[in-house]
């Protein structure tokens, strides 16, 4: 199904260009001995298999030539589809190869990694086949009974379809055997796939644990998405459903051209109007998700009724639609729910009327009746926000056409959320993480929901949906969408989660940093705590017997920028390494990124604009204060690593103003070479080359290295002429090793890893008294007295009860001695902080990072 296609990242040309790499993604354990098997097993895939060569099995066979070497086998009962899609990539390698995005042999290799065939028996060879075909049952049993004739169960490491509507379960059975069953997951990307970061790996009754490890890593770490896991069915994962309801509870209320942009316009405040989406991905699958959820969603589905008016899936202006083959874009006509222009940036230009069936030009938005959409843009735009979270709340409230519009159509979907959370299918951070990756939500659906509950409180929040079904009373479908108590419809008996919420004094489902309040922490409805969740990050916790966490920055297609969110949820994610250190489970953290090459760039330039950038209205400049704050709550983070007594160890690969500048505070550093195309600015020509992968590019931006990158490289011993050259001409990893500033290179990420971990478990070792005074001294610098002092005290057990254990190691070398304690809990560490009735200051100072909530976002 469909995800919002609204901006494209630098570069992309209808598929993400090939970097160049010849070290291709590869996975990695992080210390997890209880994935290994699996691990292996992804790392041994040599060959995918597409069945369907249409827009997303395209989308997922470029994605997968980009960031890997294996062989794909394209399968589809069309010849002539299968032509289109070989010239399609053909044509987008030499285009690519002139504008020396590509080399040329380069191109030739790709080509010939590519097998298109409507032959099944080709798939004998493949170690994973992703059918992407229809989303129709029928045809999908007739695709999965060709695969069952001519696989091994025993040889394929997976199956997995990319539904949009239907669970696993439902798909599973249509396999005979047991064994392709336990081999099965839905793993379902979003349009423009190679371009948008979210995907879902549901598991379903019958899959193995195996199999379904395999899928989550495989999406993570190869296909480097945003995974939204999930071991129980649901309809169409959190996505869909949500997407697909987005155009599907305003669609029976268009009566006019109008109604299509008008009442579009409410998701235009979140998103994007869904129209203009489905036209530009293709009203397929809406069309046969629309007609499978209106036969199979249970009668417990809150939005049951938007499949079923009547016995229709959808009214009868869009069956119109699909009997005339009006699907959007890519139809012969450029028609769908809109007229869409030529060219290479296809606008719409017209919109389809209903009521005469013809297509008219496209009026603005009411001002008299949607003022608040309005006035909701303008509090946005003065207060330097992009489609605020407190700008939706106005709207709620709003007594106009726009405040019942998002009262009709937005809370409905907010109490579905609720119940996905309630059930038990989701949490309110997978939910959240959804809406905002796959469906590029400004503000999340769960954020949403908290700044409602935060600005009217449960109770209110509890009288504007019944505010909102005493102005529908007269729509009996509204009525049960809308129940909040209960009573009808088909939630009847078990009242809206907000009653619980009440009951237990629960205010809010996320937890928010305290840096820029963005979320960082989800709500455990269970135990009533708030536990880390991530959009930009990973966080894998340390195995007891390496005391190594790792934390990965995770949003490769904007390059692991850091921006605002990013800063909160490192905060958390650093606030969870300092409780594990105290507890003596974490003695060292790994740092890297995700995504081919480990790029880490600076600071979000689009946070440097205040508000949205637009090219007509030019630059709107931060204020002093703002871009102050932005240096003072990133280098103060930084600086709390940097003293803390935890090790830490960076492992990246090309990295560009405040992506450098975080690793200068980290304790070493390990390189991964990076080649590519580079222009010669001398002969005025590209060429390719090692590239740099130390960038301080902010002196030809009129800006300063806010991060603190000049003191820095000072603190790491670097003389003016270096730390003139990493700026004015940047450094190779080779250059930067020879120089001081990198500890290690490497050609290969997976051995950088590999050796970076193991670093870091050594250091882990360290006794932390010992540690925290080293770093004080190091910070401190020359001082004789002190440092004989400070000996002396690390031998006084009472200080450092550490001595006892490390002292043993060292004097019998021969016997295996106790295991050190690692626990800090009794222990003051010097120039970090002292025991207090609830711990260490410093560390609970941190801890808040993650609060905002009731209750602390704790781990």
């Amino acid at each position: 199904m469909a995800a919002l296609r609204l901006a494209m990242p630098p570069g992309y040309s209808g598929g993400r260009f090939w970097n160049g790499c010849d070290d291709m993604k590869r996975a990695f354990s992080y210390g997890d001995r209880s994935i290994d098997s699996v691990v292996a097993r992804v790392n041994e895939i040599q060959c995918v298999a597409l069945i369907g060569a249409g827009t997303m099995g395209q989308g997922i066979a470029i994605d997968l030539l980009n960031k890997t070497d294996y062989d794909l086998i394209v399968v589809d009962i069309q010849q002539e589809v299968l032509d289109r899609t070989r010239s399609t990539f053909e044509s987008s390698w030499a285009k690519q190869v002139k504008q020396q995005r590509l080399r040329e042999e380069d191109a030739k290799a790709l080509s010939a990694r590519v097998t298109y065939t409507q032959d099944y028996k080709e798939l004998q060879r493949a170690d994973i086949v992703w059918e992407v075909a229809t989303e129709r049952g029928e045809i999908k049993g007739k695709i999965f009974a060709a695969l069952e004739a001519h696989l091994d169960p025993e040889r394929i490491a997976a199956v997995f379809s990319n539904t949009s509507s239907h669970t696993t379960a439902e798909l599973a059975v249509l396999f005979k055997s047991e064994a392709f069953r336990e081999k099965f997951l839905t793993v379902h990307g979003y349009f423009p796939f190679d371009a948008n970061r979210l995907i879902d790996v549901m598991k379903g009754k019958y899959a193995s644990n195996e199999t379904f490890q395999l899928g989550v890593i495989f999406a993570d770490q190869i296909l480097e998405k945003t995974v939204v896991a999930l071991p129980v069915d649901h309809h169409g994962y959190i996505t869909d459903p949500i997407f697909q309801a987005m155009a599907a509870i305003i669609s029976w209320d268009v009566k006019r051209s109008r109604d299509v942009v008008q009442l579009g316009g409410l998701w235009d405040m979140f998103t994007a109007n869904p129209f203009v989406v489905l036209d530009q991905t293709g009203h397929m699958p809406y069309y046969e998700s629309s007609r499978h959820l209106g036969d199979a969603l249970p009668e417990t589905d809150r939005l049951r009724s938007l499949y079923d008016r009547d016995g229709k899936r959808y009214p009868d202006w869009i069956a119109t639609l699909e009997k005339a083959g009006r699907g959007g874009i890519s139809t012969s006509e450029r028609r769908g729910f809109y007229g869409w222009s030529e060219g290479g940036r296809p606008k719409p230009t017209t919109v389809f009327d209903p009521e005469s069936g013809d297509y008219q030009p496209i009026g603005e938005i009411s001002r008299k009746d949607f003022w608040s959409f309005y006035e909701a843009a303008e509090r946005d735009r003065r207060a330097g926000k992009i489609k605020s979270a407190d700008s939706l709340v106005h709207v709620a409230c709003a007594d106009d056409a726009g405040g019942r519009a998002f009262r009709r159509y937005a809370l409905p979907l907010c109490l579905y959320a609720l119940d996905m959370i309630q059930d038990g299918i989701a949490t309110p951070g997978q939910i959240n993480i959804s809406t905002r990756a796959g469906l590029r939500y400004k503000v999340g659906l769960i954020e949403v929901i908290d700044a409602l509950i935060a600005h009217l409180t449960l109770d209110g929040v509890i009288e504007l949906v019944r505010r909102a079904r005493d102005e529908n009373a007269d729509d009996p479908h509204m009525l049960g969408m809308l129940d909040v108590d209960g009573e009808i419809g088909p939630r009847k008996g078990k009242p809206c989660l907000l009653h619980e919420l009440k009951k237990r004094n629960l205010t809010r489902l996320l937890g928010y940093g305290r840096f820029y309040r963005t979320p960082v922490a989800e709500l455990d409805l269970a135990s009533g705590t708030y536990r880390g969740s991530y959009l930009d990050l990973r966080f894998h916790e340390p195995s007891s017997r390496d005391r190594v966490a790792s934390i990965v920055f995770n949003n490769p297609l904007r390059g692991n920028v850091f921006n605002h969110a990013n800063i909160d949820q490192l905060g958390h994610a650093f606030s969870r390494v300092l409780k594990l250190h105290r507890e003596g489970r974490c003695g060292a953290v790994l740092f890297t990124a995700a995504g081919g090459g480990m790029r880490m760039l600076g600071a979000d330039a689009r946070e440097f604009n205040r508000g949205w950038f637009e090219r007509d209205k030019g630059y709107v400049p931060l204020s002093e204060d703002e871009a102050a704050a932005s240096s003072r709550n990133g280098v103060g983070l930084f600086r709390l690593i940097q003293k803390s007594p935890v090790a830490t160890m960076a492992v990246f690969g090309e990295k560009w103003g405040g992506g450098a500048e975080f690793t200068y505070f980290l304790d070493l550093r390990y390189d991964v070479r990076a080649e590519g195309f580079v222009f010669d600015t001398l002969e005025r020509r590209t060429v390719w080359q090692k590239k740099n992968t130390y960038n301080q590019p902010e002196l030809d931006y009129a800006i300063l290295p806010g991060f603190g990158a000049a003191g820095e490289l000072k603190r790491l011993g670097m003389g003016d002429s270096v730390i003139f050259e990493i700026f004015d001409q940047g450094m190779t990893a080779d250059r930067a090793y020879d120089s001081g500033v990198s500890n290690g290179v490497f050609d290969d990420e997976l051995e950088a890893l590999r050796r970076g971990y193991e670093r870091a478990r050594n250091m882990a070792k360290d006794a932390p008294y010992s540690r925290a005074l080293f770093k004080q001294e190091l910070a401190r610098g020359t001082d004789d007295e002190a440092l004989a002092k400070e000996t002396g005290e690390t031998f006084n057990p009472r200080k450092n009860p550490y001595i006892k254990t490390g002292l043993l190691a060292l004097l019998d070398r021969g016997a295996r001695g106790p295991k050190m304690d690692y626990s800090c809990v009794d222990t003051a560490l010097p120039g970090w902080g002292y025991p207090t009735e609830n711990g260490v200051a410093e560390m609970d100072a941190v801890e808040e990072a993650g609060g905002g909530a009731s209750g602390a976002a704790g781990s």
